[in-house]
């Protein structure tokens, strides 16, 4: 039986509002189509006018208080449940969001107590707390971290954005969301940005799903990174594809 609690009740230092915890397959980046368990927190600090979840952008009604055991449980029974959909490979956990930095505490308690040497850490961020990712770096497998335009997001989040890449420059892979209102201007400090870090850093350039951008404008971009950085790939958002979650 899974176990949850109300907020004010616990200490928000053990426990995290969680939205769902869900099987599916990866949908973006350069682990796209690899089987996970997802478990999504409820909550961000950034309010991006492109945000495909918003349901998870505020603590609501919906969202359940877990502790760290309590959410290791569910997760071992998502797996079980669905263990033979991985097909012998690896179960990877992957935190995502809202923003799963927020909770950084939580997390580390829940690798280091439950998950560590059980399942590999996959972490998706927005990329704007660098001292959040130093708690927990050195147990994440993989940082699936975005870039965010102010564009988009209404606040420029470039020095955060480098000092969360050199954190985590040797786990972490960059996604760039692409609309028709990004600038080139802000696109090119970016790669500017990851290419001063590692050129090594694999960039995806991601096309909104809900945008008419043009095929021209992405594949200047792509152009203008392939310049700097060695791993370039244009990718969509393949679950939006799939019709899955």
């Amino acid at each position: 039986m899974i176990r949850h609690s109300n907020k004010k009740s616990m200490n928000p230092l053990i426990v995290a509002p969680i939205d769902e915890v869900f099987f599916s397959y990866q949908g973006e980046g350069i682990y796209a189509g690899i089987p996970q368990i997802f478990v999504r927190f409820s909550g961000c600090n950034l309010r991006c006018n492109y945000c495909d979840t918003p349901k998870s952008l505020k603590i609501n009604s919906g969202s359940k208080y877990f502790t760290t055991q309590a959410l290791f449980e569910y997760i071992t029974d998502t797996y079980n449940q669905n263990k033979d959909k991985f097909y012998g490979q690896e179960p990877s956990v992957s935190f995502t969001g809202g923003e799963p930095l927020i909770y950084a505490d939580f997390i580390l308690e829940l690798i280091q107590k439950y998950l560590k040497n059980k399942f590999s850490i996959y972490i998706e961020t927005n990329g704007s707390l660098p001292q959040q990712i130093k708690k927990i770096y050195k147990h994440c497998d993989v940082v699936s971290m975005d870039i965010k335009f102010k564009s988009a997001c209404k606040k420029d989040l470039f020095k955060e954005h480098t000092g969360f890449l050199k954190i985590c420059k040797n786990k972490v892979f960059v996604k760039t969301v692409i609309t028709e209102n990004t600038a080139e201007k802000e696109f090119v400090k970016a790669v500017n940005i990851i290419s001063k870090v590692s050129d090594k850093i694999p960039l995806i350039i991601q096309p909104a799903s809900f945008d008419n951008i043009t095929n021209q404008k992405v594949l200047k971009f792509y152009s203008v990174a392939t310049i700097k950085i060695k791993d370039v790939r244009i990718l969509p958002q393949l679950h939006k594809l799939w019709k899955i979650r």
